[in-house]
């Protein structure tokens, strides 16, 4: 398009049923692009394609342009949600697609295409005037895929591939390539496994034998590590329970590798009775009726503010995980679940 080469005011006479294309050009950030957003690049474009080319793709917020190579990239993110990504960059332009009016776009401004879809005009076709077709890949979702090692030429775009590595606390093998297929798929070369156990009872629901006061099951998974129990309200069984005991519900089957205990420090009274945490044991359920695969022992007797870590080395799989004893008055101020998703 030769109109990129005339000053902006121009376009308002040679693209009339636009609107004004003002906005768009006196928002331009020269010297500046955003970096390793891509969704996919264009070469032997004007200025004013590369802009229609965002407005015709869902996805793309902003633009890149090279003005020395007629060079365009389509961003799915802005430097408001990646500022990080935002730089300096001599003899680049940025723009934002919502600065353009949506009429640049033609038949494609009133288009019902999905978030990975690109509007293509059809210029011989009777009954229609455009068609959606894929353009994207999407963001890369697999469990444990980080992509903050991903390169500069790297996109999200059909036939277009990034380069990912593994998060911290996963082990990785493969090359690390992630490739976005014809069918919108990505095709993986990377498997990212769990090397460091994730904490799995916090805000699950719990319940306990009996109830002291208004100490129930619920605070020993608040996330709140006081070990006072009348200012930090931790779980505590009732009076005359011999056989006391607390249950949580992980709400899917995990492979359990620890249980920490955190009991009960000094009382604002200076009450001390740490010592009740004794002869504790730790099982593994995968329904709420049959919770009687062992993981671990605690003889004690525990002190106070103690945190108690009872290992399960046969790693037993389940969803609920009971901890029990056999004297009067269980205390947890808060427990912690360490395992594997399966």
């Amino acid at each position: 398009m030769l109109i990129f080469r005339y000053p902006w005011f121009i376009y308002s006479f040679l693209v009339p049923c636009y609107g004004s294309l003002k906005p768009g050009f006196s928002q331009l950030q020269r010297g500046h692009r955003l970096d390793r957003k891509l969704i996919q690049s264009f070469t032997e474009l004007s200025f004013l394609d590369c802009v229609i080319e965002c407005l015709v793709t869902p996805r793309c917020k902003s633009v890149n342009y090279f003005k020395g190579a007629n060079f365009c990239e389509l961003s799915y993110e802005n430097k408001t949600t990646a500022e990080t990504m935002y730089m300096d960059n001599a003899g680049w332009v940025y723009s934002e697609k919502e600065h353009w009016p949506k009429g640049l776009a033609g038949a494609c401004s009133n288009s019902n295409c999905k978030l990975n879809e690109t509007c293509k005009h059809k210029r011989y076709s009777e009954d229609k005037f455009f068609e959606c077709v894929l353009s994207d890949c999407g963001i890369p979702d697999q469990k444990g895929i980080d992509l903050n090692t991903t390169r500069r030429e790297d996109a999200i775009g059909i036939h277009r591939r990034i380069h990912a590595s593994c998060a911290g606390g996963y082990s990785q093998s493969g090359s690390g390539r992630l490739i976005c297929q014809s069918n919108g798929e990505w095709k993986y070369d990377i498997v990212c496994e769990v090397t460091v156990p994730l904490e799995l009872a916090f805000g699950k629901p719990a319940e306990q034998s009996s109830t002291y006061l208004t100490h129930g099951a619920e605070f020993a998974v608040d996330g709140n590590r006081g070990t006072d129990l009348i200012l930090d309200n931790c779980a505590h069984t009732g009076d005359g329970d011999t056989n006391p005991w607390w249950m949580v519900d992980l709400q899917a089957v995990y492979s359990i590798k620890s249980v920490r205990i955190l009991n009960r420090g000094m009382d604002e009274y200076g009450t001390d009775v740490s010592f009740r945490l004794r002869d504790v044991t730790v099982t593994v359920g995968l329904t709420e009726s049959d919770v009687n695969t062992p993981c671990g022992f605690f003889a004690g007797p525990g002190t106070l503010s103690q945190l108690v870590v009872i290992d399960c080395p046969t790693s037993p799989q389940g969803r609920f995980v009971k901890i029990s004893k056999t004297t009067e008055y269980l205390t947890l101020c808060e427990v912690d679940v360490l395992g594997f998703s399966l």
